[in-house]
């Protein structure tokens, strides 16, 4: 039996991620699709527009398998946390061969590819799997000479991300340096590998992809990855055309409250499986600005910033400066209000985010430094996963929880502490649509996995 591995948030669920698990399996010869997703929070800061049960079901019906939850503190981190947590919960079940993700760079290393999608690896000699793991090596193992040019980048005033790129692209163009040792296929064509590098980690989802092979090296991980090209338009176009659209595209008609009124056209991008049970979740959509109230009072009240994940001294020292200037302010007025240079306005709306929810360092900490993730949360499967469900029974190191109550029977105090905070995000997301549409609120203990 071969089962494949995804991570995905499906924020919301598309025609483009119905394609990706299906190449998943095709590619990968896989039996069984696993997914990890994003509760009822996202990396980018906000909440997702549905909810996990209803995103969980939405992949269910259209190729996954099985459907765990990503526990909360990782799934709104910055794309190293997102991809460490996603990663161990993976590798923590024991039954995972292939890791597989999509990537905004064309080619693979399949043979039978043909046409521009494959050119670009073609002329380096590589694969996008050896590309990925070459740069992923270097973020893991941080010589001496990239450390350098990274520290020197930041005192520029560079981004991170942007201080990181130029870090990787630098060190990858003096490869033929003895201590490049990992790089064979470079020591020739430094200069044109150090471009690809630059495109790589010039789009969030590739970082994403270079985060998960750093993840699985760190971790020693037998899990292979396995990336191929995504289809469509980008993940930040913001039009409704093309093979695929985006999510964002989607989620942009659906913060304008024109879902209904548009939908024909929004179904052109929804598998058929599905088109019910969207128009049905259209109707209770969550944003961001719906935890406004909350940020506030947090706001007035929270006099030390610098213990929430995320909040940097100089994050936590401005915020403290200015926060009641935020009052009266929308979140994305907020985020606007305190970004600088140095500090992007994805970082600011993950640590508002862990502001309202109360995520904080010194529990995130915690966990990265015993066993990350402490139990697969199942939020949905197919019936005919009970060979997969029996062999993860057989193999895993996490327990496996599709009941609330079970929880505290087969969790350690520390998974208990994540187990918690995990319940009090989604009581929290529940009661803000509650309070919004007037629908009734359901404790976890309460919700049953869904059942297809």
């Amino acid at each position: 039996m071969h089962t494949v591995g995804i991570i995905a948030e499906y924020n919301p669920f598309h025609t483009g991620h119905e394609y990706h698990i299906q190449k998943a399996k095709e590619r990968s010869g896989a039996d069984f699709a696993v997914v990890v997703m994003s509760p009822d929070y996202v990396q980018r800061g906000s909440p997702a527009v549905f909810d996990k049960y209803t995103r969980a079901q939405m992949a269910l019906q259209c190729g996954a398998d099985l459907v765990l939850a990503l526990p909360v503190c990782y799934a709104t981190g910055s794309a190293e946390y997102f991809a460490e947590g996603a990663v161990r919960l993976l590798d923590g079940l024991g039954v995972i061969d292939t890791l597989c993700f999509g990537t905004e760079v064309g080619g693979d290393a399949d043979p039978s590819k043909t046409g521009a999608a494959a050119d670009a690896p073609a002329r380096l000699g590589v694969s996008d799997a050896e590309l990925f793991q070459m740069i992923a090596r270097i973020l893991l193992e941080e010589p001496e000479s990239y450390r350098h040019v990274l520290q020197e980048s930041m005192r520029k005033g560079l981004t991170f991300p942007r201080a990181r790129e130029e870090a990787v692209v630098r060190y990858i163009q003096e490869a033929a340096d003895e201590d490049c040792r990992w790089l064979p296929h470079f020591t020739n064509q430094d200069t044109t590998c150090g471009m690809a590098a630059s495109r790589l980690l010039s789009s969030p989802n590739n970082i994403l992809g270079v985060e998960y092979c750093k993840a699985l090296m760190k971790i020693h991980s037998r899990i292979v990855p396995l990336p191929f090209p995504r289809r469509g338009n980008s993940y930040s176009d913001l039009t409704l055309d093309g093979e695929f659209c985006s999510a964002s595209a989607i989620r942009k008609y659906l913060e304008a409250g024109m879902a209904v009124s548009c939908f024909d056209q929004i179904s052109v991008y929804l598998p058929d499986a599905i088109r019910s049970l969207f128009a049905d979740a259209c109707a209770v959509p969550v944003f961001l600005e719906d935890f406004l109230p909350i940020l506030s009072q947090k706001l007035i009240y929270c006099d030390q910033p610098e213990k929430i994940f995320d909040f940097s001294p100089e994050m936590a020292d401005r915020l403290g400066r200015l926060r009641f200037q935020c009052m009266g302010k929308s979140i994305q007025e907020i985020s606007a209000l305190l970004k600088t240079k140095q500090i992007t306005e994805a970082r600011i709306r993950r640590a508002l985010l862990h502001l309202i929810l109360d995520i904080r360092k010194d529990s995130v900490e915690t966990f990265r430094g015993d066993r990350g993730v402490y139990y697969a949360h199942i939020l949905g499967f197919r019936r005919n996963t009970e060979p997969l469900l029996h062999e993860i029974k057989q193999k895993s190191t996490l327990p496996l929880i599709s009941k609330a109550s079970n929880a505290s029977k087969l969790l350690t105090d520390v998974g208990m502490q994540m187990w918690s905070q995990d319940m009090a995000a989604s009581h929290l997301y529940r009661a803000i649509r509650a309070n919004r549409y007037g629908v009734p609120f359901k404790a976890e203990q309460e919700i049953s996995p869904i059942r297809l």
